[in-house]
């Protein structure tokens, strides 16, 4: 099986999947209850798991980065059980750590926000490349918001070995702290956003090179530069891009010899 024919079976079976997701979350959907339910101490309910479920079916293809950053920040934040979630990147420029993505208490006034990598938590976990919970280092979010953090929850991203910034939770209901199994939880919730961050870097690095100034990177992924997994590999579809507009005839012969090679893999 030729590489066409292999891309041709995976986009026919993710179609598949896509039309069983839309199937489950509508079931689920109508399977949670309305209204407001009461917070319990512990694991999740079986409320809180279709709640999950529902969350997690909306991790599908073609959404946008927002939506897909928040609908794992809302699965997060009901895991643990905290009050909010966020996710910061790393700005090299500044060398701090911005909220980008936010969700639950406040989350609105948490976007933009800047955190230093001394003397914060999501700057230690950050530095350490460890998941931390503690009482809040860094007091001057609480002015900025108007809330008052007990408990934080920090979870470095990290791709190739190089972090690009932190997985938040804050405030643990009904418990002064965060537990063993919130961190061990976090850790596997922020290998997820960091594959989603990554690809989202993958995509817009992709279409700049293809179709030149006229797509702009976002500066909260472009501050985070070409990862250098995907160095090579953006070099590459740059130089069959250039192909493409110069001379468009010879793009026949490339794939031709983008399939031997693939071929001999």
């Amino acid at each position: 099986m030729d590489i066409l024919e292999r891309i041709e079976k995976v986009s026919k079976t993710i179609e598949l999947l896509s039309e069983e997701v839309r199937e489950l979350k509508g079931m689920a959907s109508q399977a949670l209850p309305s209204g407001p339910q009461p917070v319990s101490k512990g694991g999740p309910g079986a409320e809180d798991a279709l709640g999950i479920l529902v969350n997690y079916l909306a991790l599908s293809p073609g959404m946008e980065e927002d939506s897909l950053l928040n609908t794992l920040l809302n699965c997060a934040m009901m895991v643990v059980r905290a009050e909010g979630a966020a996710v910061t990147l790393y700005d090299a420029e500044k060398n701090l750590l911005v909220f980008r993505a936010a969700v639950g208490v406040a989350a609105d006034k948490l976007l933009g926000v800047e955190v230093p990598i001394a003397n914060s938590q999501h700057g230690l976990a950050f530095r350490m490349r460890q998941v931390h919970s503690s009482t809040p280092m860094y007091k001057t979010v609480d002015s900025i918001t108007g809330v008052n953090y007990r408990s934080v929850l920090a979870a470095p991203l990290v791709i190739d070995d190089q972090a690009i910034g932190t997985l938040g939770a804050v405030n643990k209901l009904g418990e002064d702290h965060f537990t063993v199994q919130d961190i061990e939880d976090y850790a596997n919730f922020a290998e997820l956003a960091a594959h989603i961050i990554q690809q989202r870097l993958r995509e817009t690095s992709l279409k700049q090179m293809i179709h030149g100034d006229a797509v702009r990177i976002p500066k909260e992924l472009s501050a985070l530069g070409i990862l250098k997994s995907d160095r090579d590999l953006l070099e590459i579809t740059q130089n069959v891009a250039a192909i493409g507009r110069r001379s468009p005839e010879l793009l026949s012969l490339c794939r031709q010899f983008v399939e031997v090679l693939a071929g001999m893999a």
